[in-house]
């Protein structure tokens, strides 16, 4: 390997960097905080619970809607069947149609 190479400079480089950061005594008190934070974090009951006007509230709006166009759906499903009886209905009694036994 030659001297020049600038993988070798890399790795010695890299083998000779050190880094000291100054030592922080508070360090631990600040992850035993952390620790204890989390632990005290609120859980999907108690977060709905501390909420639970608009939880309400979005849930009654989304059952709401739900209705509004399960009922548009239904309407639309009636009429086109309703549509489909008619015609049938009209085409039964049409003459030229009919069957004589």
């Amino acid at each position: 390997m030659n001297a020049s190479d600038p993988d070798h400079l890399l790795t010695r480089t890299l083998a000779e960097w050190h880094v000291s950061p100054p030592p922080n005594p508070r360090f631990r008190a600040a992850v035993w905080a952390r620790l204890e934070a989390a632990r005290s974090a609120p859980t999907w009951a108690g977060y709905i619970g501390a909420h639970a006007v608009p939880v309400a509230g979005a849930l009654a709006i989304a059952v709401m809607v739900g209705g509004l166009i399960g009922r548009g759906q239904a309407r639309a499903r009636v009429a086109a069947e309703r549509a489909t009886m008619v015609n049938s209905y009209v085409q039964a009694l049409d003459a030229r149609t009919m069957r004589m036994p």
